[in-house]
């Protein structure tokens, strides 16, 4: 199994960068009650600075998120030591803009509210949101933030749904915890007038990221050396998250620990620690099109890490310096080479090597922008039968999304025409207008498995019903047809079978969580995708992909679609010859950081390269080499995998037919609750078990028939004796590591 197999993870319902906006920044954060009325009790929570908003998280999970846009009118106010008797007159006030540009605390509140009697204002919006009869009233003065904004966006948990949207006329008050630190408070109070009164927000908030960071670095160094430790070294770094970016600090200590300190965008703050032994792999990363980072994958942990450095020289030095110390279990040396070698002698999967080239070209799960990306395999999605036996069945992989109709190509063609006509062209003449990969359409198809991500893109809606991914056929028909839609798949697709356990993951394709999508125009609610005629359902339906992609048709038509992505017609006179030339901004060789001058345009810049695609880094600069053996894996695994799921089954069975009595045998409600939900878990196991049992029953039938049929090619009992272990091969160790062996 090649390292970088892992899936974007669902994200816990705390507070977190995907409640933020895109180019948002989170910095600190305070703990506050929020006073709903002078009837509601007070709702305790953190109240978070962001560079575009305020937002309240209440400690209990069940009430929902309060954001508070800044330009939205946000006017807040600090009180010091503030009498409980005047909280209720605060609450009541109507507050003018005049009134408000008073000195709130030096007024005599008690004489405005007397002077607009019968005019009391009540928090009807508060109340509503966070009803909690009063229990507690407040005894000592404290200090609070008195906040009027002209609308609220309420972020629901449970379930998730888009932010509702409401007009504000409620005075907010929150309590100033006497827990939070003097210098953190003023830091708070410090950032936000500085957010509040900066010219140019993106200039304010990279200076403010930089300080912060250098302030860290050096502050860093000393506290380590006064400890006696010492540090190989220590730089300013990202760790990119497919969420959002997060500003650290990444150090090596002599007791060769790996370390990255959060400081910038990380509500948690929780420090990261690794040690040497526990780094399976690592390979250079070019982030949106600079040679700055370093991805690293850990044999105790699920995900890789990518983190980014500064600059080129940064991460040449850091790289190095692994290669240097790396022990003899990490893995340096995994090549285009190496895995192209062992594609082309019948040893990995096709889905391996699409793993493996898309992570040799930098595509990473923690980077939206540069997503692995996987092709469009099927074509017929209306058909009860799967007929992977005929080439009808499947798309032409010689060509791009864009290229497969040929009405809509001869309309990609006149316009790259015209804008050959014009000599003033700018930017360079391109065919497609939009990307086969995406952040876009990597959230379009996760809609149902991680709905925030597309809240978050679409700046607090799922947006569109007809935007919405509704099913595969409907997605493959508008990939086809329409003018700006040529994308590709994801893994997620295909990763079902790839089985070290019994997992099968279709929750991207059923609504688990009961999500309101929204309705069509012809009145159909948006639910589960609908998966084809020729599967029994989501998790049939990955299992077919996963066949179809391992099927003869694929093994010998791959060397085409690779060309097209990874290799000589991906770019330049090649691409444009083979229909394959994308906006020109989406190709590393269009994109000069250098050339921008101001701020603005670094940021339009980072926006075009994250938002709106990339081209993978190219791997190859010939026609790739086609395949010397068809074959599905290898036999003598496929039959081991198959007997160790047998026995996981045998003994879920078991564990079923205890709990199952236990049931029966119990007078206890509660516990009798607690065995069936656990007897649930265990039967939905048992039933993905049975799906990857017929599937591997069908991939060994397939397997015997096209070894039967190339048998004059292949020693079959060779290959069985010599099955190929990617993760640990010797042979993938370096030279000079072996010689030190």
């Amino acid at each position: 199994m090649f390292p970088s197999l892992n899936s974007i993870k669902k994200p816990k319902k705390s507070f977190n960068l995907l409640h933020l906006e895109t180019q948002e920044q989170y910095f600190l954060s305070l703990k506050v009650a929020l006073i709903p009325s002078t009837r509601s009790d007070e709702i305790r929570g953190n109240l978070h600075l962001c560079s575009r908003s305020l937002v309240f998280e209440p400690k209990s999970s069940q009430l929902p998120l309060m954001k508070m846009k800044y330009s939205n009118g946000l006017f807040m106010k600090v009180l010091k030591n503030f009498e409980p008797k005047s909280l209720g007159h605060l609450l009541s006030i109507r507050w003018g803009h005049q009134l408000m540009q008073e000195e709130i605390d030096q007024l005599d509140l008690a004489s405005v509210l007397n002077q607009q009697k019968g005019e009391q204002k009540s928090n009807e919006l508060l109340e509503k949101l966070y009803n909690r009869q009063r229990k507690n009233i407040i005894q000592l003065a404290c200090n609070c933030f008195f906040i009027k904004v002209d609308k609220l966006f309420i972020v629901n948990r449970n379930p998730i749904s888009p932010y509702i949207t409401e007009t504000c006329d409620d005075n907010i008050v929150f309590t100033i915890s006497k827990s939070n630190s003097k210098q953190t408070l003023i830091r708070f109070l410090k950032l936000y007038q500085g957010i509040n009164q900066a010219e140019d927000e993106f200039t304010f908030i990279n200076q403010t990221i930089q300080q912060t960071l250098n302030d860290s670095l050096l502050e860093h160094k000393q506290n380590v050396g006064s400890e006696g430790h010492k540090i190989e070294f220590i730089h300013k770094a990202r760790l990119i998250k497919p969420e959002g970016v997060i500003f650290g600090l990444f150090s090596i200590q002599k007791e060769e620990i790996l370390q990255f300190i959060p400081l910038i965008n990380s509500p948690k703050g929780k420090i990261m620690q690794f040690m040497f032994t526990d780094i399976k792999y690592f390979i250079k990363y070019r982030y949106m099109f600079k040679n700055n980072g370093i991805e690293f994958w850990m044999y105790n942990k699920k995900r890789s890490y990518l983190f980014v450095f500064d600059d080129q020289n940064t991460q040449e030095s850091v790289f190095k310096y692994f290669q240097k110390k790396a022990t003899k279990r990490c893995l340096t040396a995994l090549t285009k080479e190496k895995v192209a070698e062992e594609w082309t002698s019948g040893n990995m999967t096709n889905f391996d090597y699409l793993m493996a080239l898309n992570t040799l070209a930098n595509r990473s799960f923690n980077d939206l922008s540069a997503y692995p990306v996987f092709p469009w395999i099927i074509a017929e999605y209306n058909e009860k039968e799967f007929s992977v036996n005929s080439p009808a069945f499947f798309r032409d992989l010689s060509k791009p999304m864009g290229a497969l109709n040929k009405h809509r190509l001869q309309k990609y063609k006149a316009f790259y025409k015209d804008q050959l006509k014009d000599k003033k062209q700018d930017p360079k003449p391109y065919l497609y207008p939009t990307h086969y990969s995406s952040p876009g359409t990597v959230v379009y198809y996760m809609i149902r498995k991680i709905p925030e991500f597309v809240i978050k893109l679409q700046n607090g809606v799922f947006g569109p019903t007809d935007r919405i991914f509704r099913g595969i056929d409907s997605t493959w028909f508008t990939t086809l047809n329409l003018h700006a839609d040529s994308k590709e798949l994801i893994p997620e697709y295909l990763t079902t079978l790839y089985i070290r356990f019994y997992g099968l993951d279709s929750d991207f394709l059923v609504n688990c969580d009961k999500l309101e999508l929204g309705i069509t125009q012809d009145g159909e609610v948006i639910d589960d995708a609908v998966i084809p005629a020729w599967a029994d359902n989501a998790v049939d339906f990955l299992a077919k992909m996963r066949i179809a992609l391992e099927s003869p048709y694929v093994q010998a038509n791959l060397p085409q679609w690779i060309d097209l992505i990874f290799g000589n017609k991906s770019s330049g006179n090649e691409a444009l010859l083979n229909d394959n030339l994308f906006y020109p901004y989406t190709y590393a060789e269009n994109v000069n950081w250098d050339k921008c001058k101001t701020d603005i345009e670094r940021q339009a810049l980072e926006i075009q390269v994250t938002e709106f695609g990339q081209v993978p880094l190219q791997l190859f600069q010939t026609a790739h080499p086609q395949r010397k053996l068809k074959i599905q894996g290898n036999l003598k695994q496929l039959e081991d995998e198959k007997r160790e799921l047998k026995l996981i089954n045998q003994n879920l069975q078991n564990k079923i037919q205890k709990l199952t009595q236990q049931i029966q045998q119990s007078q206890d409600k509660e516990l009798v609750t607690q065995l069936q939900t656990q007897l649930a878990a265990l039967q939905w196991e048992n039933e993905k078990l049975k799906f990857n049992l017929e599937t591997f029953k069908q991939e060994v039938m397939a397997s015997k028939e096209v070894i039967q049929t190339f048998n004059s090619q292949f020693d079959q009992e060779e290959f069985d004796k010599n099955g190929f272990d990617f993760l640990n091969d010797d042979s993938l160790l370096d030279s000079s590591k072996k010689a030190n062996q």
